[in-house]
């Protein structure tokens, strides 16, 4: 069972390299999705049965990792960052969905993982449960409405009710923001 998990994790970085354009590109199997730190991606194990949707969610985090380092340039990006932590959220919320949009409109299979990977997302947000539009994460919600722009990608059913919440009045604000962003 091990030999299965390992050849996973190795085919999982050798396509994480390739994504990325970068030889020195690692995949490490975490508890949970965690932050890339440098060239080393920390993603969930799927487990020794690998089970296919652990898997799908791996090889998405794996993806996500491989594209930010390829199309993210951390200097700009903090250089641009607004100070305030909910607009910083949302900020950079909005330079995953573009990095990540990069990789689903050039790459089907990405695009896929990507998609499993936004639905693990969403299942653990708080835009879930919110009841209200104040309960609704802001960066969770622009970057879905983001995504679905650049992709065309629907949101996950389970984000809907809360996306609803909030929608209109981020279209009212952002719209025109939203549509350049293509």
């Amino acid at each position: 069972m091990t030999e299965r998990i390992d050849l996973f994790r190795r085919a999982l970085a050798g396509a994480s390299r390739a994504i990325a354009r970068d030889p020195e590109v690692e995949v490490v199997f975490a508890s949970d999705n965690a932050p890339a730190t440098g060239k080393t991606a920390r993603v969930g194990s799927p487990g020794p049965s690998l089970e296919p949707r652990l898997v799908a969610e791996a090889r998405g985090a794996a993806d996500s990792a491989a594209l930010k380092l390829r199309y993210h340039d951390p200097a700009i990006h903090s250089r641009a960052a607004p100070i305030d932590i909910d607009a910083r959220a949302v900020f950079d919320a909005l330079e995953m969905a573009r990095v990540e949009a990069l990789g689903a409109r050039a790459m089907g299979g990405v695009r896929e993982n990507l998609a499993q990977l936004t639905e693990a997302r969403v299942r653990g947000d708080a835009i879930v449960r919110a009841r209200n539009a104040e309960e609704v994460p802001l960066s969770t919600a622009v970057a879905l409405i983001a995504r679905h722009r650049l992709t065309g990608e629907e949101p996950p059913r389970a984000a809907a009710p809360g996306l609803k919440l909030v929608a209109p009045w981020i279209e009212e604000k952002a719209s025109a923001e939203l549509d350049a962003l293509g």
